[in-house]
C-alpha cells in the first residue's frame, strides 16, 4: 500500500527520503484513486513493484528480498498530521530502507525514444533559453514556465537520430514547487544546470507539476560519475526549423526576405546612458528628450526598431515564415538599406539573406501549408549555480 503524507511543517522532511519512519498522530485527508489522481499514481507506477521482505511461511526462516510483480494499488491513502499531535520521525539507526526505490536519471535521448508516457521520468540538462524572463519571485510562482533544456546526448548527435531535437522543452507549472536556490536562479539571464526530478511527459512536451521537484546541480559532473551529465563542451545546436517543429521549442531559421509587415513596423527612442525606453519629449529642447531615470536631457538617443519580415525558408518552402528581429539583426538588415534622407525602403531589403538565427516557435499553424511565427531570441549563456542537490519526497 501507498499513502501520500503532507508533512508541511516538519523542519527535517528533507532528510527523511529512504529513511524508515514512525507516523503518529495521523489522519486520513482523502482515498484517491487511479480516476481522480492521476498525477499521484504516475508517480507511484514509477515506483512500482518495490523490494519486499517476505518469510518463508512455517519455516521460521529468514527473511529474504524478493520482487513483487502484483499489480499496482488501485488507491492511496493522503495523510497529514493532526494539529499539535502529528509527528514524523526517522527511526534511529535504521539504514535505508530495501523498499525505497530512488529515482534513476536518464539522458534526455533516452527519454524522447521511450514510448511509454505513464511513468515519471528524471534526467539533468542545462537550460539555454526562458521564456518572459521574470524578475520578480512572485510571478514565476504564479505563472507557467517554459524552458527549454538540451544535454550531451542531443548536442551530441552526429548524423544518429536525425527524427530527434537538439534541444527539449519542460513547462514548468504553477503547481510544481520550487525551492528559493531554484526561484533565484530562473530570475538570472544566465544559463543553470538543474536536475529535474520525476517529471511528466504529456502532448509532446514534459512538464514540472505537482510533485516535481527542481534542483540546482552544484558543480560539473566528472566523467568517471555514474549520473549522465550536462555539461556542454561546445557552442549549442538547433534544429533547423521543419514540419515537425512544435510551439514553445527553438530552432534555427535562414532564408531569404520576401516581404516586411509595415503595420507593425515603428521605431522609438531610449537614453543612451540607461537604455530607459519611456522618454518624454523636453519642453523647451527641440529633438530632445527628457530622462526620468537620469534625470537628464538626452540630445543624442539611441533609436530601437520593431521589425517582422517574411522568409522564404528551403527547410519549409511552402510555409509562410514569418519573424520578429532582434535589434542586432535588424541593424544589419538596414545598414545596406538606407536612403540619403535616412529613410528605409522595403524593397531595399528583399531579397536579402538572414540567419541562422535562433528563434522560438510562438504559433504554428495546422494546416499543412500555413503559417509559422518566430521571434529571434538569445540563447543564455553559462551561469554559476550553488545549491546542495536534494532528496526524493
Amino acid at each position: 500500500m501507498f499513502s501520500e503524507v503532507h508533512c508541511e511543517g516538519t523542519a527535517s522532511k528533507t532528510q527523511l527520503e529512504g529513511k524508515p519512519c514512525s507516523l503518529m498522530g495521523m489522519k486520513v485527508l482523502q482515498k484517491a484513486t487511479r480516476g481522480r489522481s492521476a498525477g499521484l499514481f504516475s508517480l507511484i507506477d514509477t515506483m512500482w513493484p518495490p523490494g519486499m521482505l517476505l518469510e518463508a511461511a512455517g519455516r521460521g526462516q529468514a527473511c529474504e528480498e524478493v520482487k513483487a510483480h502484483g499489480p499496482p494499488p488501485s488507491f492511496c491513502y493522503v495523510l497529514a498530521a493532526h494539529p499539535d499531535m502529528g509527528q514524523i520521525d526517522p527511526i534511529e539507526d535504521d539504514p535505508i530502507s530495501k523498499l525505497y526505490q530512488p529515482p534513476v536519471p536518464r539522458v534526455l535521448r533516452e527519454i524522447l525514444q521511450t514510448d511509454d508516457l505513464s511513468t515519471r521520468c528524471s534526467f539533468y540538462a542545462r537550460v539555454i533559453y526562458q521564456r518572459s524572463q521574470l524578475n520578480s519571485l512572485l510571478l514565476l510562482q504564479q505563472r507557467e514556465t517554459w524552458l527549454v533544456v538540451t544535454d550531451v546526448s542531443l548536442q551530441g548527435q552526429e548524423g544518429n537520430d536525425p527524427g530527434l531535437p537538439k534541444t527539449v522543452s519542460v513547462c514548468v507549472a504553477p503547481s510544481c514547487v520550487l525551492s528559493r536556490a531554484v526561484l533565484d536562479a530562473l530570475t538570472q539571464a544566465a544559463s543553470h544546470s538543474f536536475l529535474f526530478r520525476d517529471t511528466l511527459r504529456a502532448h509532446g512536451q514534459i512538464v514540472c507539476a505537482e510533485r516535481s521537484v527542481l534542483l540546482l546541480q552544484k558543480t560539473p559532473l566528472s566523467a568517471a560519475s555514474s549520473v549522465p551529465s550536462c555539461e556542454l563542451t561546445s557552442p549549442v545546436q538547433l534544429s533547423k526549423l521543419d514540419s515537425v517543429t512544435q510551439v514553445n521549442s527553438v530552432c534555427s531559421v535562414q532564408g531569404t526576405v520576401v516581404g516586411v509587415d509595415e503595420s507593425t513596423a515603428f521605431s522609438w527612442p531610449t537614453c543612451d546612458l540607461c537604455g530607459n525606453e519611456r522618454l518624454e519629449q523636453s519642453p523647451g529642447h527641440r529633438g530632445s528628450f527628457s530622462c526620468g531615470d537620469c534625470s537628464r536631457v538626452v540630445s543624442s538617443p539611441v533609436l530601437r526598431r520593431h521589425l517582422e519580415v517574411f522568409l522564404a525558408c528551403p527547410s519549409r518552402p511552402q510555409c509562410t515564415v514569418k519573424v520578429k528581429l532582434s535589434q542586432p539583426s535588424i541593424s544589419s538588415l538596414l545598414s545596406v538599406a538606407a536612403g540619403e534622407d535616412g529613410s528605409y525602403e522595403v524593397r531595399s531589403v528583399l531579397g536579402q539573406e538572414v540567419g541562422p538565427l535562433p528563434c522560438v516557435v510562438r504559433s504554428v499553424s495546422a494546416h499543412p501549408a500555413g503559417g509559422v511565427r518566430l521571434e529571434e531570441v538569445e540563447l543564455l549563456t553559462a551561469g554559476r549555480a550553488s545549491s546542495q542537490p536534494g532528496r526524493r519526497p
